[in-house]
């Protein structure tokens, strides 16, 4: 092996090492008291949280997923998720929280 390799090798080593962590979505608050049943708007949600991550169908239902992911090569990963499920009228039938992180561990109840 070449000096020149053996050092870009050191290099993309150490470079991942201080890059071990991965991020994917978007932070959003984890403070659901906003969100209010058959009065929350496809137009509220956009207002406060932007576009949506991830959207799908639920045995007919549309849905909306908010999600924040960080992955951790060394230490612990968290993750947050906040799922809405729209009736036909586009308001919020129902959501979903769930969170990983610390903080939102300690404020669950």
């Amino acid at each position: 092996m070449t000096k020149i390799t053996f050092k870009l090798s050191a290099l993309l080593c150490a470079l991942s090492f201080w890059t071990g962590c991965v991020t994917r979505g978007s932070d959003f608050p984890s403070d659901m008291a906003w969100i209010k049943k058959n009065q929350t708007t496809v137009q509220d949600i956009k207002q406060v949280l932007g576009e949506p991550y991830m959207v799908g169908n639920s045995s007919g239902t549309v849905t909306w997923t908010y999600g924040y992911y960080k992955y951790r090569l060394i230490g612990e990963s968290h993750t947050k998720e906040l799922k809405f499920y729209f009736a036909p009228d586009k308001k919020v039938d129902s959501f979903a929280f769930q969170s990983s992180f610390p903080v939102d561990k300690k404020s669950a109840f």
